[in-house]
C-alpha cells in the first residue's frame, strides 16, 4: 500500500518527467498530453474520494477507496500508455492486476451492503 501511495503522491513528478528509453526521447507533446492525462485522472480520483459521509464508516471507507483504486488503475494506465522504464511499467501492470482485485471486492460489498446500511440510516 505504501507503494501505491508513493506512486499517487509522486504523481506531478512523474507527470513533468520525460524518460528515455533505447535513444526514445518523449517529445514535449507526448509528455503534455501524459501530464494532462494525469491531471484528469487526479481530478477524478480527488472528486470521487471527496463523498458525503453517510454515517457509516465501513460504507463511507469502501466508497472512498474505490475512488482512490480506480485513481491507481488510471495512473497504471497512463504509464503503460506514455511510459518507457520497463521498471515502471512492470509496477503499472502490478497495480492494475492488485487494484482491480480489490476494486471488484469494493464493488461486491458495497452493493450488498449498501441497502443494508440504507435500512439502518434513518
Amino acid at each position: 500500500m505504501s507503494l501505491i501511495m508513493g506512486l499517487l503522491l509522486s504523481t506531478p513528478v512523474l507527470a513533468g518527467s520525460s524518460v528515455s528509453h533505447d535513444e526514445h526521447t518523449s517529445t514535449a507533446g507526448e509528455a503534455s498530453q501524459a501530464a494532462q492525462a494525469f491531471d484528469d485522472a487526479n481530478q477524478r480520483m480527488h472528486h470521487g474520494m471527496a463523498i458525503e459521509s453517510s454515517g457509516n464508516v465501513d460504507m463511507d471507507f469502501a466508497r472512498g477507496m474505490l475512488a482512490h483504486h480506480r485513481g491507481a488503475v488510471d495512473m497504471a494506465r497512463i504509464e503503460l500508455e506514455h511510459g518507457s522504464d520497463e521498471q515502471m511499467r512492470r509496477l503499472a501492470r502490478e497495480v492494475i492486476d492488485a487494484q482491480q482485485k480489490e476494486i471488484d471486492l469494493l464493488k461486491r460489498w458495497i452493493a450488498e451492503h449498501d441497502t443494508e446500511i440504507s435500512k439502518k440510516t434513518p
